[in-house]
């Protein structure tokens, strides 16, 4: 366990440079994405190898993140087998380090290509999302063949309030204790939590006579950290006595339609 970013960083910077394989792993909004991103700045700067895939979910995904790593490498013209067998001999060479962010999913072609990366070949970053105990066992079982797991730390309470004063102040916001205390305690020691909320919380919905309503602006920040998009919060015309009933791709379905395409399960056979 990492006692905070910085040591984190740090560790980071000298085992993956090395070559090693790793999986850093925590709940959205943590500040992940943000520290890959210093990662990179600082590889560029040792004029390392180095690129980013903003999602991974394929070997292509890998494969494209090489390509940016080695854009000298010639893959235009020829097929992704003999494109990746280039760049791994690019990286046999030259030490490269691939961070690949948002990892959804492992199959077995990604497994084959990433052992062939072992060896001080590549040093890589895998970085997951995982909020819930189901999505941690899901991890836990597909990194036991990629790489040793990390856990991004929480931040503290105290540094999560001043992220949230000088956002606030950035947008000229006046917040009741009540609605800071609540905000703080949702946050969970994200620093991206706090950002997203104190973006969202510039929407005039969200407020009603100079009073923040809090409850609300929580749960769309959940709801916008884990779609990505604001396509499910509260529409213009909302107001705060129409509750919340809005349209919602999550809840939009024919109910008719589900019910008659529900199997019943088969009768169990006699022993």
């Amino acid at each position: 366990m990492h006692a905070n970013v910085g040591e984190l960083r740090a560790d980071l910077l000298e085992r993956v440079g090395q070559g090693q394989h790793l999986v850093l792993y925590g709940p959205r909004g943590s500040g992940k994405s943000r520290l890959v991103t210093q990662l990179h700045g600082r590889f560029l700067r040792a004029s390392v190898p180095c690129a980013i895939a903003p999602s991974t979910s394929c070997l292509d995904d890998i494969t494209r993140a090489m390509e940016a790593a080695y854009p000298k490498v010639n893959t235009e013209l020829v097929n992704r087998r003999t494109a990746r067998y280039r760049l791994w001999s690019a990286a046999d060479r030259r030490r490269c380090v691939l961070l690949l962010d948002h990892l959804t999913d492992v199959n077995t072609a990604m497994i084959g290509f990433l052992r062939r990366l072992r060896g001080g070949v590549a040093g890589v970053l895998f970085v997951v999302d995982v909020d819930v105990e189901r999505e941690r066992m899901h991890m836990r079982k597909r990194a036991r063949s990629l790489a040793l797991s990390v856990r991004m730390p929480s931040t503290s309470t105290l540094r999560l309030r001043s992220l949230l004063h000088v956002k606030c102040a950035e947008h000229g916001f006046s917040l009741e204790s009540e609605a800071e205390h609540q905000l703080l305690r949702t946050a969970r020691g994200r620093p991206g939590w706090i950002v997203q909320c104190t973006t969202l919380m510039a929407d005039a919905r969200y407020w009603h006579d100079g009073h923040l309503y809090p409850t609300l602006l929580c749960t769309d920040t959940e709801i916008a950290l884990r779609q990505g998009e604001l396509q499910l919060l509260a529409p213009k015309t909302w107001t705060p006595e129409a509750g919340r009933v809005w349209s919602s791709p999550l809840t939009d379905y024919d109910e008719d339609r589900f019910w008659k395409n529900t199997r019943p399960a088969p009768p169990r056979k006699p022993y």
